[in-house]
């Protein structure tokens, strides 16, 4: 069984199972796996399942590509446990588990399980257990090592230890006392509420083959909260089983909902084979009191960790804030025939938009427009470098190109492989209107002709510190009197409303249309009523950064 290990700069790690056929990666959501990254296409990569227990990774035509192992991946290629796949500023380590898949499949017949014993797990956990001493010795004492068995997990929650820690633990006492086959642990994923394996166990001399979990097994457990046990028809009580289990060589089954004051976070289920021992409802209650002892570990670890994460994550999108708005310039330049304008409007969660303007001795002017990958103090920091250097080599009249290579060489040393910058540079002439610009991997910019005619200004690299090394070219291109140069952040384009559906580059070159004439400052306020118009009440979930020079008729 093949998982993903999901890191991203700012972000804790993630477990993705790779249960599908196919498993589509990109920055749309309409991925099995979306990752928001502004450096992945919308279809970035996709990992497809073999047949015969492999997978497989191919790039779907994506803008930056895809690379395993740091090579750039150019044809369809097998997966192993220990690849490091790259998209963006996003690794995707693949791992691999128990050779025991878990399958949550729909059986023919198994529309109902009326013949089976059902129980709510509040009933089993409700019904004091009696250590009478007048039961048979061998009922008495199995009663007394099933409290013995609870006793010792409620313990094991009051060490400080994972989750993980606490799940090898209870699958330990499910053996021990149960003597299992088999036996899995679901756990409901807190990204996308599927029940996905935590940890599964198979008994020495059993055969490693697949658990197929009936859909409607699953629901009755964890939809009804009930404890579910299925004997076979050779057993005393008369309870018969579902056939599709029978016809799986499996004599008898438990299984129990992680619940614990009304919230189900997952399942525990155990089966034995033909052959081997039936299980009682007093396996039943056992197994439903350690399932509800593990489902408070469970629901207490991830309340402390996303408190602990909102907290982190609070501070340091504070701590972001305050950089992010000192490095940025108080006012524009003020040029004879020129409107310089620049603004930004911080989301709820920083990510570390910049703009500046410097200008030269010689009379011209820099300005430039960057967005950061990634949220928090991290990218705030690493905009800071950008601008000293930036700063530096302007006094030193370095040109547009090599001014564009030169700051991404240093913000790879500065930030290793975790981090780029997408950067929009451009040096005006005031005397002439020229302007002279590098794109590297920004949005594309918008030439505002006084005609009504949009032209677009697309990348000539890729973002700074990606590949570092790597030379930048750069167009002119000559603003006359009542043009606009209009460039901006991803907050702008991808501002969506409630359906999910984004402002978009048409929307945009349309609103500029209608500015020509306007002072790049009115622009600015029109776009933003605009904008909220089209978000309706939705929040912002990224920057909203503009840059604009109007040459004035």
């Amino acid at each position: 069984m093949f998982y993903l290990y999901l890191t991203a700069p700012g972000m804790p790690a993630q477990k993705f199972l790779l249960d599908r056929p196919v498993t589509t990666i990109g920055r749309s959501s309409m991925n099995d796996l979306p990752i928001p990254d502004k450096m992945l296409s919308r279809q970035h990569a996709r990992i497809i399942h073999d047949g015969n227990g492999g997978v497989s990774i191919e790039d779907m035509g994506s803008r930056n590509g895809t690379f395993v192992n740091g090579e750039k991946l150019t044809v369809l290629l097998p997966l192993k446990s220990g690849d490091r796949i790259t998209v963006g500023g996003v690794t995707l380590k693949v791992e691999s588990e128990s050779t025991t898949r878990v399958r949550i499949d729909e059986f023919a017949g198994d529309a109902s399980l009326d013949n089976t014993i059902l129980k709510a797990s509040a009933e089993l956990l409700r019904k004091p257990t009696q250590t009478d001493p007048r039961l048979p010795a061998e009922q008495l004492s199995k009663l007394i090592d099933s409290l013995r068995v609870v006793n010792e997990l409620t313990i094991e929650l009051l060490r400080d230890i994972s989750v993980d820690e606490l799940l090898k633990f209870l699958m330990d006492k499910v053996f021990e006392t149960l003597m299992p086959d088999r036996a899995v642990v679901l756990l409901r994923s807190s990204v996308t509420s599927e029940l996905v394996p935590a940890v599964v166990r198979v008994a020495e001399g059993t055969s490693a083959e697949d658990i197929r979990l009936s859909k409607t097994l699953v629901a009755a457990v964890v939809e009804k909260k009930n404890g579910l046990l299925l004997m076979d028809t050779a057993s005393s009580s008369g309870v018969s089983m579902s056939e599709s289990i029978r016809l799986s060589g499996i004599k008898s089954v438990l299984a129990a909902p992680l619940e614990n004051d009304g919230e189900v976070v997952g399942l525990i289920y155990v089966d034995s084979r033909l052959g081997h021992r039936s299980f009682e409802e007093a396996d039943l209650r056992l197994l439903t009191s350690l399932a509800n002892v593990a489902a408070a570990k469970i629901q207490n670890a991830r309340l402390m960790a996303d408190a602990a994460e909102k907290k982190q994550m609070d501070r340091e999108f504070a701590l972001a804030h305050e950089i992010q708005s000192r490095l940025l310039p108080d006012r524009p330049p003020v040029v004879p025939g020129y409107d310089f304008h620049g603004s930004n409007v911080p989301s709820r969660q920083v990510s570390g938009d910049y703009f500046d303007f410097r200008p030269r001795s010689d009379g011209k002017i820099y300005a430039a427009i960057a967005d950061v990958c990634g949220k928090g103090v991290g990218p705030a920091l690493l905009m800071a470098s950008l601008q000293a250097s930036f700063h530096a080599w302007a006094d030193e009249l370095v040109p547009v190109a090599e001014m564009t290579g030169r700051l991404s060489e240093a913000i790879a040393r500065r930030s290793g492989s975790d981090r780029f910058i997408t950067f929009f540079l451009f040096l005006v002439d005031p005397a002439t209107g020229e302007i002279e610009y590098t794109n590297a991997g920004h949005n594309q910019g918008l030439l505002v002709r006084v005609s009504g005619e949009v032209q677009e200004l697309p990348s000539h690299g890729l973002p700074l510190a990606l590949f570092p090394g790597r030379p930048y070219g750069s167009s002119r291109i000559v603003l006359a009197p009542g043009d606009i140069l209009f460039l901006y952040t991803d907050g702008v384009t991808e501002a969506a409303n409630a359906e999910g559906e984004e402002f978009g580059l048409d929307r945009l070159k349309d609103f500029v249309k209608t500015q020509i004439g306007n002072h790049p400052a009115e622009v600015d306020a029109a776009l933003a009523k605009t904008l909220e118009d089209h978000a309706d009440g939705e929040h912002f979930a990224d920057d909203r950064t503009l840059l604009m020079l109007r040459r004035l008729s």
